[in-house]
């Protein structure tokens, strides 16, 4: 089921009560420091539609100009994360531009056990090795170096202060999260099945269609993987509008 303008502004606007807890959801988890910051921002977490309203929110107070900027690099980033290790789209500079708002996947980053971070690192690197097979069907031989590619586990990620963190803090707080954008339904099942969780595909999908933005996906992958030839999606991002400016 896609979503449309009217829907997200129909779920900004009824979605107020839950975006408040978020922030609250966040706040059990301990700020954290790394002394390598922002060397480990290369992906853009899986996320759930509560997640997404609260940073389209967010977007919708920043300047036209830097928010059309970040809806361009989300769209960059949609069409080439097959092929291309990339910055997450929200780092400009060593700096997050969402930061106060950063997805939960940011915020517990380096706080999972090492095991268990590991755990989930294999989960993901089995998603990738099915999708680099569902493009193989189509003729498109991935990179490996992106297929394997895997932010390593860092341990130089410490709580700002003397309070402990386990997986059952962590858990808690993503289980919270679950459930308060479960209360959008059946739009958070919709982001979930639909989009993949995926921001920068919601963004392209708004841009473009859903059915557009994947027939460009598959075409600028091709593209890229055959002739590492960018012009034509240079062309297409130049051009791009800001797509959130209407909710506004």
């Amino acid at each position: 089921m896609k979503i449309s303008f009217r829907t997200i502004q129909d779920l900004l606007d009824r979605s107020k009560k839950q975006r408040a807890e978020l922030m609250e959801t966040y706040a059990l988890i301990p700020s954290s420091h790394c002394r390598r910051r922002a060397l480990c921002c290369s992906l853009l977490p899986e996320i759930s539609l509560l997640e997404a309203l609260a940073v389209i929110r967010y977007l919708l107070d920043l300047d036209s100009d830097v928010r059309l900027q970040l809806t361009k690099d989300l769209v960059r980033y949609f069409f080439l994360n097959s092929v291309c290790i990339n910055s997450c789209p929200f780092l400009s500079h060593r700096n997050c531009l969402i930061y106060e708002n950063r997805f939960f996947g940011c915020r517990a980053y380096g706080l999972w056990p090492k095991n268990y971070y590991h755990e989930l690192a294999e989960r993901t690197h089995l998603v990738n090795r099915h999708n680099q097979r569902l493009w193989q069907d189509f003729g498109i031989s991935l990179p490996q170096e992106v297929v394997d590619f895997q932010v390593p586990y860092c341990p130089y990620v410490k709580p700002d202060s003397d309070t402990s963190v386990n997986n059952k803090t962590l858990t808690h707080a993503a289980d919270k999260i679950e459930k308060l954008s479960k209360q959008l339904a059946p739009w958070h099942d919709s982001f979930r099945q639909t989009y993949f969780s995926d921001l920068s595909f919601f963004t392209a999908s708004l841009a473009f269609g859903l059915n557009e933005a994947v027939r460009m996906k598959f075409a600028f992958v091709k593209d890229y993987v055959i002739t590492e030839n960018q012009t034509g999606l240079s062309e297409v991002i130049n051009n791009l509008p800001d797509v959130f400016a209407g909710l506004a």
